[in-house]
């Protein structure tokens, strides 16, 4: 796995014409091939996170870190991580508010970014998110991302429509405006624990 995640680096770094990128991530905690319950997981993750390591002491990332790591992955990652990860990059809306998570990382100095902040798009209609969105003058899916960023969360949306990239620029999402404590709430108040994507919960 070390050396697959070496390769895979210098490929992106080929791809990119860049001699470094600023943010390199295991994107997975599980590996391709092996049952999600193998303990072959956990020497796998060690061996890529060691490879992330040596790229990042040679220059070619500035910061490393994780995606999808659920609590008992990034406590077995801190135990024996040499450079600590910059960041997790993990499932969060209102849905899914993965609170104990988002706890676990601030309290090690672990970044989180939130992906699929508008539930894959499934949380636009919800009527809780469009009756605050009327209420605050914004749309839906500035509501959602706001709400995020007010859980201390990085936000990444992503859109190939130059409208919607609009509605999610920073200064339609950071400049002028906040969600009240109640609106907070009522947000968070959705929360049923579902996934859009896929779960790491049962990965070793």
């Amino acid at each position: 796995m070390g050396d697959k995640a070496r390769v895979a680096a210098d490929e992106i770094l080929q791809r990119l014409r860049v001699d470094a990128v600023d943010l390199l991530l295991i994107h997975w905690p599980g590996a391709s091939g092996v049952g999600a319950t193998s303990p072959r997981n956990a020497e796998l993750r060690l061996e890529a996170w060691r490879a992330l390591e040596d790229l990042h002491q040679q220059g070619k990332a500035r910061a490393i870190g994780v995606s999808n790591f659920e609590p008992h992955h990034l406590a077995q990652l801190l135990a024996y991580a040499r450079v600590r990860p910059a960041v997790n990059q993990i499932e969060v809306h209102p849905r899914r508010p993965n609170a104990a998570l988002r706890a676990l990382c601030a309290a090690e100095g672990v970044a989180v970014v939130a992906y699929a902040s508008l539930g894959c798009g499934q949380l636009l209609g919800e009527a809780a998110v469009r009756r605050v969105a009327a209420e605050v003058g914004r749309t839906p899916a500035q509501v959602l991302l706001r709400w995020g960023l007010q859980q201390g969360c990085a936000v990444i949306p992503k859109s190939i429509r130059a409208e919607r990239i609009a509605e999610a620029s920073p200064s339609k999402i950071l400049e002028g405006w906040e969600l009240s404590n109640a609106q907070v709430a009522a947000l968070s108040g959705l929360d049923n624990n579902h996934k859009f994507c896929w779960n790491p919960e049962g990965i070793a």
